[in-house]
């Protein structure tokens, strides 16, 4: 155990390599880390430092241990869970696949509409928000018909009789979400951990793979991943953890249930002296802990620090003086000669707005944010085009603006002409593309352009069904996009768009090839990249959770809008509350005196964790008013400092 920062992961891959040397198989080695990310980080580091040794290397994330387990032992699974189809292996649902499986699957229910109509949440905010119980229902081993019990128990009695019986009716869409994927071999993340702890724990055969288990970062672990542990003290030679003080801040953790698993049951050694922060920030950390969560408690000895951290505040009337107040402070950082990878901005939540903002001011910036989803790229909707025109038995005709892009993409036409050749080649009335000769001002838009049209247009005409839709967007960006397309980018747009249509056919065979394009117009897919850049050579900002995950640090932290109430949200979403469907719920009513404790607890740990990750100083960057022009109500600001306070006078 220790603070974030103080050699934890090292102490794991310092556990691995001892093992090699005394004999063992890396083979019978289960190394569980929290991320792919820290996968590939480690195994770098265990390559550096082990040239000799010769795999197979099993790091992986516990959802990783949990797909690979299922498969090796998918024939014993089908045994035990009559509803399993005889397939070859299961089939994992990412997030996007679970959310559209969820709408085709509660759209049966004669209830589901009435039920959530009254909400304020579209349609694939209600999917997103069951997949997202099902998750934490799963990683928890719940049963489905518990989650609507849990979560009608946990609400208060003064609440709103709607969302009650919306939270009870929860269970069903759980119930009816697993049914189906149970039926396909499709399972999303909660069903998959479900279905581990249920069928694979009990298996002899498991266990036989292994002797030896790691896993670092353990405060992120499940329900599931907990009971894991539990049995391997009976079956495994040995067992090793690394436990991170303030951490614990993923959707399915248990922090708490796992220290005191860690502390019955492990031999604990106190990395005490060797964290890389400042013993003063991990003061004021521990400070702001006691403040915000009078509980709050370690077995750590606390560090004596030389002198107080600095802890400044900034403000401004609105969000954009504040950020002009907080610019101004980091370019005089900057003048002293303070690297820009030294520094980070955190904020409650990611805002276009304040980053761009950043981004234009201070070219050193580099946000961490969620990649958007794919439908938000002009490549990609022109591609969702030509496949709708290419395949008239679908029913669906181009609007004027979606032509008018796919024209203007193909043909490379800037938008003058994209927009001429577009207006004169619709017929929305007739719902069909009339030819080049249909074009009133030919030579405006040009005669070459008009040629390569009449090509498009006999090309999409003359097109008959591939394969699969995968195919088609592969065919037709080779053979009318690939010369103006050479951007790095749009190779991974398009390798993105196939490989979300392959996921989509092979987990949902029957559905019809326009279903899928209906799931990436919604918004739910979002694209990804291969090639992360190394955001430690950058002034990041970023969320807390998102900055935690990648184990960064900085000499100097600026909390961005630390009035915003988001710094501290109610655990309550709509339809779900993440604590009630983990194994530390209570049993009581989550009223708002709960919520607030849970609150200030989850902050507690977060703040900690930032605070061992900075060394020289701390900003505070508050606004009077929210972008909407509300007031901000927010106490943080308040409660940091005087917690700066309380420690200057100890």
């Amino acid at each position: 155990m220790g603070w974030a920062g103080s050699g934890l992961t090292q102490a794991c891959v310092d556990r691995y390599l001892d093992l090699l040397r005394a004999g063992t198989d890396p083979g019978r080695i289960l190394f569980l880390v929290r991320s792919q990310r820290q996968a590939e980080g480690v195994l770098r580091r265990l390559q550096q430092l082990s040239s000799s040794w010769v795999g197979p290397w099993r790091i992986e994330t516990f959802l990783q241990r949990v797909g690979r387990s299922l498969a090796d032992h998918w024939p014993q699974v089908c045994e035990r869970v009559p509803q399993l189809p005889r397939s070859f292996e299961p089939i994992p649902l990412a997030k996007d696949l679970a959310q559209f499986l969820c709408g085709r699957a509660c759209a049966l229910c004669p209830r589901h509409g009435e039920v959530f109509a009254d909400l304020g949440l579209e349609e694939f905010q209600i999917w997103d928000q069951i997949s997202s119980a099902a998750y934490i229902a799963g990683a928890s081993g719940l049963a489905a018909e518990a989650v609507g019990s849990r979560l009608a128990a946990a609400w208060p009695a003064e609440g709103d009789p709607g969302r009650a019986e919306a939270l009870q009716a929860m269970g069903c869409c759980v119930e009816r979400l697993w049914e189906v994927g149970l039926r396909l071999g499709s399972l999303d993340f909660g069903l998959q951990i479900r279905l581990f702890g249920e069928h694979i724990l009990p298996l002899a055969e498991f266990w036989q793979e292994w002797d030896h288990l790691i896993v670092d970062q353990a405060e992120d672990s499940c329900g599931v991943a907990l009971e894991f542990y539990r049995q391997g003290q009976a079956h495994l030679q040995s067992q090793f953890f690394s436990y991170t003080i303030g951490g614990g801040v993923s959707l399915t953790g248990i922090p708490e249930a796992v220290a005191r698993f860690l502390r019955e049951n492990t031999q604990v050694q106190l990395l005490e002296g060797s964290y890389r922060g400042s013993a003063g920030m991990i003061r004021l950390g521990l400070q702001i802990a006691r403040v915000l969560d009078p509980r709050f408690d370690h077995p750590l000895t606390e560090p004596l620090a030389e002198r107080l951290p600095r802890v400044q505040v900034l403000e401004g009337e609105t969000q954009f003086a504040a950020v002009e107040a907080m610019v101004a402070q980091i370019r005089q950082l900057l003048r002293a000669g303070i690297p820009a990878s030294r520094i980070a901005v955190l904020l409650p939540r990611m805002d276009a707005g304040v980053s761009l903002s950043l981004q234009e001011q201070l070219p050193e910036v580099l946000p961490i944010a969620p990649f958007p989803a794919l439908i938000r790229y002009p490549l990609v909707r022109a591609l969702l085009t030509a496949a709708e025109v290419a395949h008239p038995e679908w029913g669906a005709f181009p609007t004027l603006p979606a032509w008018r892009l796919l024209l203007g993409r193909v043909l490379d036409l800037d938008p003058i002409r994209a927009a001429l050749l577009a207006e004169d080649t619709l017929d929305p009335v007739g719902r069909s593309l009339r030819p080049k000769t249909a074009v009133r001002q030919p030579e405006r838009v040009g005669f070459a352009n008009l040629e390569r049209y009449q090509k498009l247009l006999d090309w999409l005409r003359s097109y008959r069904g591939g394969p699969s839709l995968a195919a088609f967007f592969q065919r037709f960006f080779a053979e009318h996009l690939a010369q103006g397309m050479d951007l790095p980018q749009d190779q991974e747009l398009l390798q993105a768009l196939i490989d979300a249509a392959q996921r989509f056919r092979r987990a949902f065979p029957a559905e019809e090839d326009r279903a899928f394009l209906a799931m990436i117009r919604s918004g739910q897919t979002p694209s990804n990249s291969r090639f992360e850049p190394d955001y430690s050579r950058y002034l990041v900002v970023a969320t807390p959770v998102a900055y935690i995950n990648r184990g960064l640090q900085a000499d100097y932290q600026f909390w961005f809008d630390i009035t915003n109430p988001l710094w501290s949200r109610s655990l309550w979403r709509v339809l779900y509350n993440s604590r009630v469907l983990t194994p530390e719920w209570d049993g009581e009513v989550f009223n708002a005196a709960q919520d607030l404790q849970a609150r200030h607890q989850i902050l507690a740990r977060t703040l900690l964790n930032l605070c061992c990750r900075t060394r020289k100083g701390l900003w505070l960057v508050r606004s009077t008013f929210n972008y909407r022009g509300e007031e901000n109500t927010g106490m943080l600001d308040y409660l940091i400092l005087k917690a700066a306070k309380a420690m200057a006078t100890a």
